[in-house]
């Protein structure tokens, strides 16, 4: 005969089970910004397929909290989380980018996978070689592109585990162009991750410091390792010259050697050395837009999926 007070009571249980299985049938979900809709497979686009455009991104409606109050809008751009503080821009907007894939027989150098960018409303300097942008670049897909990623990233990794910034910072996408200088680097943190801010310029030659071509660059990677971050603003000094075709030099600037010189090698390497120091001895408000404006937006960063 079994015992009627541990029958009712294993009942109970599977009741119970059942009732809290119905309830989270009926609890609300949620779909990622990024989600992919599944298709029937005789629906597959073909590999003939037209690429994809760039659609723009869906703004949240609901941001992190920030740990504390920054002066600024709040914004989430699919799942970029930011205050755009106003020594920056008057506002922002994001867009999905569709990847550029990587050709190893002579393809585009600059290569990417889907990403999310971060253009800028009313950023105080126009007309320069970069625009201000932010990128996020999904670590895992960029690095199975090619290798040479795969090393930018893991450069970038032992950088911030050991706290030491290399001479030449990783920087992503790859462009057909190289580092010519590095001033006034930090380690600096934004919400889930770290990277490196340094002003600098790329070029394929001796390039003088211009006004025309100087940015601040943003390179780090979130704290789970699944994004990598990737900010360019154009940055401006009163005493830099224009553009390389117009070398006059302000008051306080540092000519550039002629090209001419027959000692070029020396003469640039004494000359990006002056220059290092004059950008490290500036302050950080001198610039436009100010190296602290642009950290402070850097901190403020929350990067989901």
């Amino acid at each position: 005969m079994k015992d009627g007070k541990g029958y009712t009571m294993k009942k109970i249980s599977i009741l119970f089970l059942i009732s809290l299985f119905l309830i989270s049938c009926s609890l609300p979900f949620t779909i990622n910004w990024n989600t992919p809709t599944s298709q029937p497979k005789e629906d597959l686009p073909s590999t003939e397929a037209p690429p994809v455009e760039d659609a723009t991104l869906p703004p949240a409606t609901e941001a992190p909290p920030t740990p504390e109050p920054i002066n600024g809008t709040e914004m989430n751009l699919g799942g970029v989380y930011m205050v755009l503080p106003p020594c920056l821009a008057a506002g922002a907007s994001g867009t999905l980018v569709a990847a550029a894939p990587y050709d190893e027989m002579g393809g585009p150098m600059e290569f990417y996978p889907e990403n999310r960018k971060i253009t800028y409303q009313g950023y105080p300097l126009s007309g320069k070689f970069f625009d201000a942008k932010l990128v996020v670049y999904p670590v895992a897909e960029f690095v199975a592109m090619n290798q040479s990623v795969a090393d930018r990233v893991g450069a970038m990794q032992n950088a911030l585990a050991s706290q030491q910034i290399p001479e030449t910072v990783p920087l992503l996408p790859i462009f057909n162009a190289a580092q010519v200088f590095k001033a006034q680097a930090e380690l600096i943190s934004f919400q889930n991750g770290q990277g490196i801010r340094y002003l600098t310029e790329y070029a394929q030659y001796y390039a003088p410091a211009t006004n025309q071509d100087l940015f601040y660059s943003f390179q780090g990677i979130t704290s789970d390792g699944k994004y990598w971050v990737s900010a360019i603003f154009p940055v401006n000094a009163a005493y830099l010259q224009e553009s390389f075709d117009n070398p006059a030099v302000p008051p306080g600037g540092i000519p550039a050697p002629s090209f001419d010189d027959p000692n070029l090698d020396a003469s640039m390497t004494a000359y990006y050395g002056n220059m290092i120091n004059l950008f490290n001895n500036t302050p950080d408000g001198d610039f436009i837009p100010g190296l602290d404006c642009l950290d402070q937006y850097i901190s403020t960063l929350q990067i989901g999926d």
